[in-house]
Order: C-alpha cells, then sequence, then structure tokens
C-alpha cells in the first residue's frame, strides 16, 4: 500500500515477499507457498514454536531443587544454561512478531524465520563470551547479560554484524596503512548500510 513505509528486511517483518524467495514458485513443493495457517507444514512448525517457547520459558523461570538422571555427574560448562535458553527465546520472539506483523505468510516464510533459532544459538553464546567487552563494567549483571542474548537472537542480522565489526577490532592484524581505511569506513557506513539494504 502506498501509505505504508518500507521496511529494512534485515529488520522484523522484512519487506521481501514470498516470490522472491521462490516460495511456492515452479522451483519449490506446492506446500511452500501455501499460507501457514491452510499447510499441514505451517501449522506444525507454528505448533512446534509454541511448544519449544512454553519449555524454554519454564527452563528459565522454574527453579529445579533435585537433579535430572545423569546431570550430577556432569561439570560445568564454560557457558551457562540460560545463554541457549534466552537465545532461542529471543529467536522466538522474532518468529512469532514477524508472524504476527504478516499472518496470512506462506509456509515457506515461517521455515525462513525458523532459521534464526538456529543462528542465534552462537551468536548468544559469542555476545555471551565477549560480553566484558560489549557490556564493560555491567557485565557483572547477569540479568543484564541474558538480556543482551536475548536481543542477539531477536536481531540476529544486527548481532551479527556488530559481532564483525567487533571482531575486525580485536583481532590482530595490519594497522599500517588501515587506520584512514577504518576513518573513511566509519564515515561511510551509515551509507554503504543503506545501499547494502536495498540491494537485498
Amino acid at each position: 500500500m502506498a501509505g505504508q513505509t518500507e521496511r529494512d528486511p534485515n529488520e522484523l517483518g522484512g519487506d521481501a515477499s514470498d516470490e522472491s524467495h521462490g516460495f511456492g514458485g515452479a522451483d519449490g513443493p506446492e506446500w511452500l507457498g501455501r499460507t501457514w495457517y491452510r499447510s499441514g507444514v505451517g501449522i506444525a512448525i507454528a505448533v512446534g514454536d509454541l511448544l519449544l517457547t512454553v519449555v524454554l520459558v519454564a527452563a528459565a523461570t522454574v527453579t529445579y531443587d533435585g537433579s535430572f538422571a545423569g546431570a550430577a555427574d556432569l561439570s560445568p560448562g564454560l557457558v551457562p544454561p540460560y545463554v541457549p535458553v534466552f537465545s532461542l527465546l529471543g529467536a522466538l520472539g522474532f518468529v512469532f512478531t514477524t508472524l504476527i506483523e504478516r499472518f496470512d505468510g506462506s509456509a515457506g516464510r515461517l521455515l525462513r524465520y525458523n532459521v534464526h533459532l538456529l543462528a542465534a544459538l552462537p551468536l548468544g553464546v559469542g555476545v555471551f563470551l565477549l560480553s566484558d567487552i560489549v557490556l564493560a563494567e555491567t557485565a557483572t549483571d547477569d540479568a543484564l547479560v541474558a538480556g543482551t542474548v536475548f536481543l542477539s537472537g531477536l536481531y540476529v542480522n544486527l548481532a551479527y554484524k556488530r559481532l564483525g565489526a567487533l571482531a575486525r577490532r580485536l583481532l590482530p592484524g595490519g594497522r599500517s596503512g588501515r587506520s584512514s581505511a577504518d576513518e573513511g569506513d566509519d564515515g561511510n557506513s551509515s551509507t554503504n548500510g543503506d545501499r547494502g539494504r536495498s540491494g537485498e
């Protein structure tokens, strides 16, 4: 509609159409092009998302006094259990928010949204491991770290770009001759970002 503003495809409910991704076209299965609630696969994906959300919310809010079978022998790892929980909750938040905005989307679109769940896990772990750098002195606040991990799941593309920018600063490399280039990149970052979005 003419009155609606264009949205960045990387944001929640981006504008890219189902046809532009080949959903329901001649090359894809017919169920990919059906509206998700008129497709058995689409309904199954939505129900699976709902059940996973309930389980993760329960895992995040319920305190377990006893240990699970065999869990007593496991030593705590580097990444606490709440990191994947909140990463996935953020990604599920993305799925349901985009589903609300595009309720008549196809089953293929819903399937594509669910790929964010896979991407959210490693990104959430990365944000947690770098929380001392990302959050500085506030990194000792577990709730803030969990919230940041949740946001990395909710905004997977943004978290990927921000971690990439952080990696370029942290990883060793030839700094001579790059400082001016970096300054130029910083000055043109918004322009390049707009160009990248328009090309997606």
